[in-house]
């Protein structure tokens, strides 16, 4: 899946999905030299068109794929994204749309959740832990913990308003609040006014990298034009949405099977923590969970079904 804004800063011995989105932008711009592989590494042959590029740009030639450079580079790339869009689409295998849905959540969990190998992502950038900041405090603000990832995740979601912006950062009085009781009214009130519980968008995220035409807001609003509405204790299949409400309003992506009794296995956003039983202190992760059939329906829990059809 191509990374979404903001882009992350690239340079020599950089790897990834932005390493390829770049090399296919360059590939699409004038240039004197060879075309790239878009191999996803960042070695020589791509820092020489990088520095010619800046040079064509009257930019600082330091090779360095920074906000500057990803905007002169702004039009290359929405063409290469319109090109993977138009190959990647809704399939018309329901059970083939399933599954890309459960693959971009597993690939998630893999590479930004925790219980997945440690507190960085292959990339070696911060695992998102969206209720932590990191790094010196400036003006009262501290990167958040994977927050570039996080903006990444709203951006693709479709979130409108300053929330995307807010994930990069955070402030000390809301990393202090996140670790307030949660059932303290004022603290989700706040929360919702940094950047929100983030589940749903992340269940959001999943459908729309998987090629499916939807935002957040529909999810959000449970639109009986694109989803079916099921109770806790009808069976529910992979890439069905769980909700658990009221109160708790909380999102995740089905990842098996599950007839009733059994257990509902999924991937989450927004968690406290990568234990299923530890919610002390929170950190706001992906992670893997399992929900027990009583427990959604002392939750009164229901799941969305997508109708496919509608996300074209």
């Amino acid at each position: 899946m191509p990374p979404t804004k903001p882009y992350p800063i690239l340079s020599y011995g950089s790897s990834g999905d932005a390493v390829v989105l770049l090399q296919k932008a360059l590939n699409l711009a004038p240039t004197n030299l060879n075309r790239l592989e878009d191999d996803g590494s960042f070695g020589p042959l791509t820092h020489g068109r990088v520095v010619e590029f800046q040079g064509q740009r009257k930019a600082v030639r330091d090779g360095v794929v920074g906000p500057a450079t990803w905007a002169e580079l702004d039009s290359f790339v929405k063409e290469v994204l319109k090109l993977i869009d138009q190959h990647l689409g809704a399939s018309p295998d329901e059970d083939v749309q399933r599954q890309r849905i459960v693959d971009i959540a597993e690939a998630s969990f893999a590479n930004w959740g925790w219980g997945a190998g440690g507190a960085v992502t292959p990339d070696g950038s911060q695992r998102i832990a969206a209720a932590r900041g990191f790094g010196p405090s400036i003006a009262g603000r501290r990167a958040r913990q994977g927050g570039t990832t996080l903006a990444s995740i709203y951006a693709m979601a479709q979130v409108g308003g300053l929330a995307a912006p807010n994930c990069l950062s955070i402030t000390s009085e809301m990393e202090n609040v996140y670790q307030q009781d949660a059932n303290d009214p004022s603290r989700r009130d706040k929360i919702n006014n940094d950047i929100g519980s983030w589940c749903g968008i992340f269940a959001t995220y999943c459908y729309r990298a998987a090629g499916l035409k939807v935002s957040w807001e529909q999810v959000r609003t449970q639109s009986t034009t694109h989803f079916l509405s099921l109770r806790s204790g009808e069976a529910v299949r992979k890439g069905d949405i769980g909700v658990m409400t009221p109160g708790l309003n909380h999102h995740f992506v089905v990842v098996e099977d599950a007839e009733p009794g059994q257990r509902v296995y999924s991937i989450d956003g927004n968690v406290g923590n990568p234990s299923e039983m530890t919610v002390s202190p929170w950190n706001s992760v992906i992670s893997k969970r399992f929900y027990l059939r009583n427990t959604l329906a002392s939750k009164s829990a229901k799941f969305l079904r997508p109708k496919f059809a509608a996300f074209k």
